[in-house]
């Protein structure tokens, strides 16, 4: 090649760098457009509303499951000359659709793994465990009609078939919404004794004639046990393994009250877990932990929680506010008569911080709904945005907060609005607000002072929420309205529960 071959060649990848360059900046100034239409007509609108049962369920969702199905049904059929090449073909395809339920033991590692939200990793664990369920089934039902419906339960192989059958069948059923909230804890332990029954038995079911299928098995183990390492080696560096320090502590104080027959109802129940080691917390971010002393049951029983404490740099306490429902929770409330003048001390273990953070630093003003507990998923933001604020290392300007609260006035408000608070800042209405005008007042940017005579360019709106399932839907539905004046929804990791 000659010198001036090389010189062509040169100016030719500096002038298609160029070109390059300019088709991006060309895309990136149309990618808020596109995202808006995506959101729009995608993202944010249902096509199956929420049901006790089932949903909610987007227009996005809906066309990405039902590709996803169309997908497997196209493979399937794919050049396929009779009902049991069908039926074969669906069962190597429930193996390689299996690799991803069996990736990880823990939900949220998994998610922070591949970086997307806790509920998105649990939609796609569920879309694709659903998916090998069903093509085990047919697979099933193909094998049995190819050999004349008969079924030998002398031979081990169909013994082993009928093991990993049975399991997944069992595990299907149990995936019921009355039997997570009956008991999670039993739930989740038996989901998982289930699916390993399934693995061994489809691992012994398989013969040498079909070994080639087995490495999808070892793939989905391989990336079980991998994960499952990392998630033990940072779980015990984190807990204090080597520090010197022990192992972490939660101090437990309660808020409560008493009722008319003079009884004590606890109302919240605030954690501080002392660590050994510092750890780095994002705002939104939440915590697994483990606290075997509180009960009988407690050892078998780890319980998310929202941290409400945030700072710039590494954390040595991290704050929690829990919610006395079921479960821990409500294991917790029973130490309440002997901690109510100070606090109660007990040795804890911890996973995350988990979970995905809002990236805040973009928007002018920040609208924040809340209803009861779904207080403790904003406050790291407020804290992180007053702080960026005084500090001036963020955007925003504005920051207002909308709390929903039930309680019972013996007399009744004398005003509908009451100001209260050093600088009158704080208020409390009667009813309920009027998000509609709210949002729109928010997204308009009057609410900002600017300089007068200057042209400043009105920066975006940021609405936050945790709150009910239907006060969530409604904001969903006013938030698609202006998202072509800047305006972003985020819904927060935890939300309230209505029940």
């Amino acid at each position: 090649m000659d010198i001036s071959a090389i010189y062509a060649i040169t100016a030719g990848g500096v002038f298609a760098a160029l070109v390059f360059a300019r088709i991006i900046s060309i895309l990136v100034k149309w990618t808020d457009l596109f995202s808006v239409l995506v959101s729009r007509h995608l993202t944010i609108p249902y096509f199956v509303h929420r049901h006790r049962l089932w949903g909610p369920w987007s227009r996005a969702s809906v066309i990405l499951h039902v590709t996803y199905a169309a997908m497997n049904i196209f493979l399937i059929l794919f050049r396929i000359t009779s009902l049991t090449s069908a039926g074969r073909r669906a069962g190597e395809l429930a193996l390689i659709n299996l690799v991803f339920p069996l990736s990880a033991t823990h939900l949220s590692y998994l998610a922070d793994l591949l970086g997307i939200k806790w509920r998105t990793c649990c939609r796609i664990h569920r879309a694709t465990g659903w998916m090998t369920i069903v093509l085990v089934s047919f697979h099933i039902i193909a094998m049995i009609q190819d050999q004349q419906f008969s079924f030998s339960l002398y031979e081990s192989q169909d013994m082993f078939t009928l093991i990993g059958a049975a399991s997944l069948g069992i595990l299907a059923l149990c995936s019921n919404t009355w039997f997570r909230r009956w008991s999670f804890e039993i739930f989740l332990r038996g989901h998982q004794i289930l699916a390993a029954l399934f693995v061994y038995g489809t691992l012994r079911h398989l013969s040498d004639e079909n070994a080639p299928l087995n490495h999808y098995l070892w793939i989905s183990l391989g990336a079980l046990g991998l994960t499952s390492c990392l998630q033990l080696m940072i779980l015990l560096y984190r807990n204090g393994l080597f520090a010197g320090r022990g192992a972490p502590r939660a101090l437990v104080t309660f808020t409560s009250k008493k009722t008319n027959e003079d009884k004590l109802i606890v109302t919240a129940a605030r954690v501080r877990v002392l660590l050994p080691r510092p750890v780095q917390v994002e705002a939104g971010q939440y915590i697994n932990i483990w606290i075997p002393s509180v009960s009988v049951r407690s050892w078998t029983q780890t319980h998310p929680f929202t941290v409400t404490s945030w700072s710039r740099h590494r954390q040595d306490v991290m704050e929690l506010l829990v919610q006395p429902r079921h479960g821990l929770s409500a294991d917790l409330t029973r130490h309440a008569l002997a901690a109510l003048e100070s606090s109660v001390s007990f040795l804890a273990l911890f996973t995350g911080p988990h979970g995905t953070t809002e990236d805040v630093s973009q928007y002018e003003s920040s609208l924040l709904i809340a209803s009861g507990f779904g207080l403790a998923a904003v406050t790291p933001y407020i804290k992180k945005m007053i702080y960026g604020y005084n500090t001036s290392t963020l955007l925003v300007r504005r920051l207002h907060l909308i709390l929903n609260v039930s309680i019972y006035v013996r007399s009744g408000l004398a005003n509908d609005k009451t100001t209260f608070g050093e600088h009158k800042r704080f208020c409390l209405y009667q009813g309920t607000p009027d998000y509609e005008s709210i949002i729109a007042l928010e997204a308009s940017g009057d609410m900002i002072e600017r300089l007068p005579n200057i042209q400043q360019e009105r920066g975006r709106t940021l609405v936050m929420i945790s709150a009910a399932d239907d006060l969530r839907d409604h904001i969903r539905e006013i938030v698609r309205g202006y998202l072509h004046q800047g305006v972003q929804l985020s819904e927060l990791e935890y939300q309230p529960n209505d029940g």
